[in-house]
């Protein structure tokens, strides 16, 4: 186990500490934070505002409490739940949140977002060309951090195996991110392209901390590809709750502003859900309304949010991220063997805080969720 550590509420829109209740998780979260610190440590001063970005940016500033964390802990919880002991994978989780983050940063910049986590994002802070800056950074040390797992005591051939997997979940981030790009001047995007690009630009930083820890943890071929499939899903149902609350959720809940992307025109999945089941004038007038160029008018914003729900799009949502939920739990349930079975119970609470669900609704969804 990690060392025990203790961090305020989480903030963000992902998922509430509160709700998963674990002390482990604190400890967790704490031991991710200080290897992250380790890796971005430096002495020289003059150097110190450049690092002190990117720790800004992941909340280890001295003025806010840290990220979400959401993506090392699958990578911690999961190699515990496989070898009874998370602290090795520690490097590994920090080279999974070190590589998001610099996504997050760039991602910023491209949607001109002013604040992430309810604070300026570091663009908005320091300026474009820093934040570029810092992003690229932020991806070079996360490759330093995934040489730090020489020294936890891995076999070559399965450091080899995570690089590989954190390398080609970039490639896949970076296709999934131009994909979201070139739908924002489309009306004709499918919802079946649009989970293509979710599964690119966020599934594949779900399955890649899950098959990761896998990959350092065993050499049982079976757990590594079940894994990689409930990472997928997972990733699938977070997308589709974080599309739902950039729409229906507030400013308290998601640290952005509400209705962000509708006001960005961003076709989101509500919005391809809306232009699918629209007919006649109605398809008419959601095409017009998205019409002029970003931001919209919030006049727009409105009507747009106003259709969405005459068509019950929300109900349509909220049924495809529990039946992505459904799929993850079920395969993680079927993960065997394991040393520490505690571990996996921790994941399966976190995905139903980070996807929106009720821990009572879990067992209902996980039961009979077909496999694919």
């Amino acid at each position: 186990m990690v060392s025990r550590g203790g961090r305020g509420a989480e903030t963000g829109d992902s998922y509430h500490r509160s709700e998963v209740g674990s002390r482990s998780l604190e400890g967790h979260i704490a031991a991710i934070d200080e290897e992250i610190r380790a890796v971005l440590r430096q002495a020289e001063p003059a150097l110190q505002p450049f690092y002190g970005m990117m720790l800004y940016h992941l909340g280890l500033d001295a003025t806010a409490p840290s990220g979400k964390r959401l993506r090392p802990l699958l990578c911690t919880l999961l190699f515990e739940a496989i070898t009874g002991d998370a602290s090795a994978a520690l490097p590994a989780a920090a080279a999974i949140e070190l590589l998001h983050n610099f996504t997050l940063i760039h991602d910023d910049i491209e949607d001109q977002d002013p604040a992430r986590h309810h604070r300026p994002t570091v663009w908005s802070v320091w300026g474009v060309p820093q934040a570029i800056n810092a992003g690229d950074g932020m991806y070079a040390a996360s490759r330093l951090a995934v040489q730090r797992l020489r020294d936890r005591g891995f076999p070559a051939e399965r450091i080899l195996d995570f690089a590989r997997l954190l390398d080609e979940a970039c490639v896949r981030v970076c296709e999934g991110q131009f994909l979201d790009i070139s739908f924002e001047s489309r009306t004709d995007v499918t919802a079946d392209r649009y989970r293509a690009m979710a599964t690119k630009k966020t599934g594949a930083l779900f399955a890649a901390p899950a098959e990761g820890a896998a990959a350092l943890a065993t050499d049982d071929r079976t757990i590594r590809d079940a894994l990689a499939r409930f990472g997928e899903a997972f990733g699938q149902a977070y997308q589709a709750y974080d599309d739902l609350m950039g729409i229906w959720g507030t400013t308290d809940r998601t640290g952005k502003l509400e209705m962000n992307d509708l006001t960005k025109r961003k076709k989101t999945l509500p919005v391809v859900l809306a232009f699918e089941r629209a007919a006649g004038r109605t398809r008419e007038r959601l095409a017009a309304l998205f019409e002029p160029a970003a931001p919209l008018p919030a006049e727009n914003v409105a009507a747009v949010r106003e259709i969405l729900d005459e068509l019950g799009v929300r109900a349509l949502l909220e049924d495809e991220i529990a039946s992505h939920r459904g799929r993850a739990v079920h395969l993680l349930r079927g993960v065997t063997p394991l040393a520490a079975p505690d571990a996996i119970a921790l994941v399966e609470r976190l995905v139903a805080s980070a996807t929106g669900a009720r821990q009572s609704s879990l067992v209902v969804a996980g039961g009979g969720a077909p496999e694919s």
